[in-house]
């Protein structure tokens, strides 16, 4: 913690606090999952926050800023390389298998404003919470689970936790994916852990996905843009029970608040997901598919809110 930060009130989230941010009561499953995590913050200074915005419109207006898309595959194999050999050198630490991107910037966006974490795991736990959220709630009873872009993992070590019998599947275009899994296999991070190598702008329709399986993405399919409804046509052809998504909706957002503003500026500067909620609407008035749940989590990280969340089921 540093000299600034501790002349400040710092704050803890509490359950109550995720309560109203995820919109309604939480199970003791996850109200034990929150009170084991820290969530320490304190609050910005006025400036501190005229500052943020400055830097979230400085980036919105950079030429150069990288959009997503096919052509980013060389960089994904390189960012899971890094946490591949990391975790090959120590696979006692499954800290390795944690992706770099995480509290980057020393700001996160909670319900509508932005906060300073002080635990030093703020915005990785942010998402756990989400995570064990949908865990919790949709797939106890899956006898298979399959992570799409699952990138190092570690999504999966989180659906154990609800699951203990389910056959978990983590893929990903990388290869570097398929080796962190194949190795945490080897060495009994989890005995029943598979990786396939597969491309959301390609679907692999050979990939056959198990009776009553779930299917889920983490901020993954937000790099195909517009292109989502190939894998989406994957997944009405191989009918899951259930398919969960955690990744940023700009549908969710208001526009005429400034914090959602500029985060939909930015889905769109980056080429992030587009159209993906009334897409999946336009299916469901075509009688393919059943929306649970669509909604805002209002938890994000300085230039996004990232983690809707959107359950649907083939029909």
């Amino acid at each position: 913690m540093n000299k600034e930060i501790a002349t400040r009130e710092v704050r803890s989230l509490e359950a109550r606090d995720f309560e109203l941010a995820l919109g309604g009561g939480l199970s003791s499953y996850i109200v034990d999952r929150i009170n084991e995590y820290s969530f320490l913050y304190s609050e910005f200074s006025p400036d501190e926050i005229e500052g943020l915005y400055i830097k979230i419109i400085d980036t919105l207006l950079d030429p150069v800023l990288m959009k997503s898309g096919e052509h980013r595959l060389d960089q994904w194999e390189s960012g899971w390389g890094e946490n591949l050999e990391l975790f090959l050198n120590n696979p006692e630490n499954i800290d390795h298998i944690v992706p770099k991107y995480f509290n980057k910037y020393g700001a996160v966006r909670w319900r509508g404003k932005f906060i300073q974490p002080v635990s030093e795991k703020f915005e990785y736990h942010s998402l756990a919470i989400i995570l064990d959220w949908m865990f919790d709630k949709y797939m106890r009873q899956s006898s298979a689970i399959y992570e799409f872009g699952c990138g190092t993992g570690h999504n999966l070590l989180g659906v154990r936790r609800v699951n203990k019998n389910a056959v978990l599947w983590g893929l990903d275009w990388a290869s570097a994916s398929q080796k962190i899994i194949n190795r945490m296999s080897e060495v009994g991070v989890d005995q029943d852990i598979n990786s396939h190598q597969f491309d959301y702008f390609n679907p692999d329709y050979s990939f056959e996905l198990l009776e009553n399986s779930t299917v889920y993405t983490v901020a993954s399919l937000e790099q195909v843009g517009a292109s989502w409804d190939k894998f989406i046509q994957y997944l009405l052809n191989k009918k899951p029970k259930l398919c969960v998504h955690i990744e940023p909706v700009a549908e969710l957002l208001d526009p005429s608040k400034l914090i959602d503003n500029l985060s939909i500026k930015y889905f769109k500067k980056r080429n992030y997901l587009d159209g993906f909620l009334d897409g999946l609407k336009q299916l469901e008035t075509q009688g393919k598919i059943r929306i649970h749940q669509a909604q805002r989590t209002t938890i994000g990280s300085l230039f996004i809110e990232g983690y809707s969340v959107v359950v649907w089921e083939p029909l």
